[in-house]
């Protein structure tokens, strides 16, 4: 049976429950947190919140920085439902539940020689919150996450259970691909995978402006590319990684630790409190930290180069943009922060992507490039992400979904050609607005609900 906690019920004379997201930015209580373990139940719990004239969101990992999760209804954890349910290696197939997370997908698909031909770097997201709000690596030939997806199944507002593919029900495929929870919610869904493959990673310390000269080449002469730009210094951290027939030949694990945990971690959190203590040290600690970038060759299976740990938390707003405008509007950045005066701790953190055919993907019908800015957790981050977000404006930028943005379903229209449609489609499969919350209602305006 599905686990219901209601949000009033006294546990220990304890609090009531409250989700917080893993920024630290968004918090809510729902009336009560669900936690289904098998199809039956998540179709239960929608229908019973359907007859009670509930609201419902979904949680994944709660690794969203938007309130897209945050309801006032019912709250379902997928944490439970994380099964992979089929694997067909003749087709590089899967068919999973949709709270995996990353992180044990890859573990699974390694095990079975198989691989997802690409990934963001952070593991912990499950896989329906990652294709929901276009989550993405970098690849100049790839396309994020929900291009992956060739099948998916949908629980409705009605508490139907409605399957799609690019030969059934195909709007509804185009829409639930990156469906943003305002269609259903995710039950299962099916992944074309690739052979499992080796990456090789090379990163090192390069010049800013070098790099930004250099960038429409070395997004071409790569599997993956992407580089951190430290503010207040010209330098950056330039990575690639190419698939090669070599072994995989990982760092020792003490290595592994010392870099990956001691140093980018727990030395980088060191720095960033330091900074949030007294703001006029940053960007001494930015020319500091830019110093000790430093070199790094190694080759791994793709997922374990893909995916970082990240134990220091912050707020990140992304702009996805046409790929030519990588190099000006990292520029435009720049100016903007030696004009502004602005403090800035955290890298800058630039990706590109293949165009696709998704409805609402932020690449959608253009090869793209993603600009990421951050603000270590406790800082104030409004002042610098709305400057962000005035350039980003200027290169009809798309914010990722997922990821703190200030724009409307009036600012958001133009950006894409297909808005109309998903609008269309959520329109028909939610009427009473039962998958709906502030953030939805603000992005995508209000449905028109239908007693």
């Amino acid at each position: 049976m599905a686990t219901a906690i209601p949000a009033s019920a006294v546990a220990g004379g304890g609090a009531r429950f409250v989700f917080d997201n893993w920024g630290g930015n968004q918090s809510c209580t729902p009336l009560a947190l669900e936690r289904p373990t098998s199809e039956e139940e998540l179709v239960a719990v929608v229908r019973q919140a359907a007859a009670a004239g509930q609201r419902v969101k979904v949680i994944g990992a709660g690794h969203s920085f938007t309130e897209i999760a945050c309801t006032d209804g019912r709250m379902i954890s997928l944490d439970g439902y994380d099964r992979l349910l089929q694997v067909d290696t003749r087709a590089a197939t899967v068919k999973v539940q949709s709270g995996i997370t990353i992180a044990a997908l890859s573990e699974a698909l390694a095990g079975v020689g198989l691989a997802q031909p690409n990934l963001g770097d952070i593991a912990e997201q499950s896989i329906a919150g990652a294709i929901s709000t276009a989550t993405h690596g970098t690849g100049g030939r790839l396309g994020n996450i929900s291009t992956q997806v060739i099948g998916l199944s949908l629980v409705t507002a009605d508490g139907n259970l409605v399957e799609c593919s690019a030969s059934h029900n195909a709007d509804l495929f185009q829409a639930a691909r990156v469906g943003l929870g305002a269609l259903g919610v995710i039950s299962t869904m099916t992944l074309q995978c690739v052979p499992a493959f080796t990456l090789r990673s090379m990163q090192g310390p390069r010049g800013l402006d070098e790099v930004l000269d250099q960038a429409e080449d070395l997004v071409a002469q790569n599997d993956h590319f992407e580089f951190f730009w430290i503010p207040h210094s010209d330098r950056v951290l330039a990575i690639t990684n190419n698939r090669t027939e070599a072994p995989p030949t990982p760092p020792s694990r003490l290595s592994a630790y010392f870099n990956d945990i001691v140093i980018e971690n727990h030395a980088f959190g060191v720095l960033q409190r330091l900074g949030r203590a007294n703001t006029s040290w940053i960007p001494a600690l930015g020319r500091f930290t830019g110093n000790l970038l430093s070199s790094r060759d190694v080759a791994d299976l793709s997922h374990r180069i893909f995916a970082h740990q990240r134990l220091v938390r912050f707020v990140e707003m992304e702009y996805a943009l046409p790929r030519e405008a990588l190099a000006a509007a990292v520029r435009d950045v720049r100016s903007m922060i030696n004009r502004t005066g602005l403090r800035i701790s955290f890298p800058i953190e630039v990706r590109v992507a293949a165009a696709d055919d998704i409805w609402l993907s932020t690449a959608n019908g253009r090869d793209t490039c993603y600009i990421a800015v951050h603000v270590f957790q406790g800082m104030p981050f409004e002042p610098y992400f709305r400057e962000v977000e005035a350039i980003m404006n200027g290169y009809q930028g798309r914010p990722h979904w997922g990821k703190m943005h200030y724009q409307t379903a009036a600012t958001l229209r133009p950006l894409y050609p297909h808005w109309d449609d998903f609008i269309r489609v959520r329109d028909r499969l939610d009427p009473e607005a039962r998958f709906s919350n502030a953030y939805l209602d603000r992005i995508l305006g209000k449905a028109p609900v239908r007693v």
